[in-house]
């Protein structure tokens, strides 16, 4: 059995707070994050992404087709966490609850990239296999250098420009033969589109660029961009596809750690993406995790119930939204404990 190599712990993390009118400080990470995608669980909030790179003011509400959201949420980041400025609704209002999924890229610290034929501007966490990259559109066929030294397995890009919903790209060919011509949206709803080569220009990502052609989602001539770029780590990260069986014993999904904190969607026809995370008190125990967060609206509920183990997941619903009959699903997840860490501690079972 492999051991990781790095705790999970140390890259990423998901903590909840209770809301507050006032600056409240989220504390006792074991690192800086660099990106932070902020969501109410307990009712109507929007979300909210934002990142070390771009600072505190520049953020993406991925709630429907929006452009550059310019609200001061994040006040600062420190050293083991982050500052919110208070009285705010999508991050920090009294009586309300939130989470957040947070990921160390370098600290704070960019470097330039001429690895592509578009100059990039790279944060990149090459043990984890995360970078923020910040690049300007061309408009015609190019590649962007990520950073992370390894083949990225997803990608979400966003102009910071124009009114867009965001572009998901996934390397798994378990379901679609070509993965870099077929697409999704992250602040919408709808079905993954097949024949979108004006994303990625049709080309899959190399250990060193990423390829765009003219679509304003990658690469409007003029706009400002920023993707986030994610590479597969054993025993912290998995990403991916999963059918569902539409019973109460869904497809297992193996993940080679105990997932933390899931992001899925309905890849073949119209529906919301969604969140499960382990620690929100009184939304599961035993493994099961009943607290759906949605990410593309601003709405939380309470259905399609996800189970998890020492080795991964698996919805345990009838719902649709996760598991309908022959749907298939696009996920990422990553690790809250690795099947053997580097210390030599098994996971938990459940």
């Amino acid at each position: 059995m492999a051991y990781i190599t790095f705790q999970p712990h140390d890259h990423f993390s998901v903590p909840t707070w209770d809301g507050s009118d006032s600056t409240k400080t989220i504390t006792g990470m074991q690192f800086k994050p660099d990106a932070l995608w902020i969501k109410r669980y307990n009712g109507n909030g929007h979300p909210v992404f934002n990142n070390s790179t771009q600072g505190t003011a520049k953020n993406w509400i991925p709630s429907g087709q929006n452009t550059v959201d310019t609200t001061t949420y994040v006040a600062s980041y420190t050293s083991d966490g982050f500052t919110l400025t208070g009285n705010i609704e999508n991050t920090n209002n009294d009586g309300d609850d939130y989470v957040a999924a947070c990921w160390k890229a370098n600290g704070g610290s960019t470097s330039a990239n001429s690895d592509g034929s578009i100059s990039s501007v790279v944060q990149a966490n090459t043990t984890s296999g995360f970078s923020v990259v910040t690049y300007t559109g061309t408009g015609s066929g190019a590649t962007v250098g990520h950073g992370l030294g390894t083949v990225p397995k997803m990608i979400i890009t966003k102009s910071m420009d124009t009114a867009d919903f965001g572009g998901v790209g996934n390397g798994s060919t378990l379901y679609y033969t070509d993965p870099w011509t077929d697409c999704m949206e992250m602040a919408s709803n709808a079905s993954t589109w097949t024949d979108k080569d004006t994303f990625w220009n049709d080309t899959a990502p190399t250990s060193t660029v990423f390829s765009v052609k003219n679509h304003n989602t990658t690469n409007k001539s003029g706009d400002d961009y920023v993707a986030y770029c994610f590479a597969e780590k054993n025993g912290f990260s998995k990403m991916g596809f999963y059918k569902g069986n539409g019973n109460a014993n869904g497809s297992y999904i193996y993940c080679g750690f105990r997932p933390k904190w899931i992001l899925a969607k309905k890849s073949d026809t119209a529906e919301n993406w969604f969140t499960k995370q382990t620690g929100l008190t009184g939304y599961g125990v035993g493994g099961k995790l009943t607290r759906t967060v949605k990410y593309d609206d601003n709405t939380s509920s309470t259905n399609c119930t996800f189970q998890v183990t020492a080795t991964g997941f698996r919805p345990i619903t009838t719902d649709g939204k996760a598991n309908g009959d022959g749907n298939i699903y696009l996920y990422m997840a990553f690790a809250d404990h690795p099947i053997v860490g580097s210390n030599g501690t098994i996971a938990l079972a459940i």
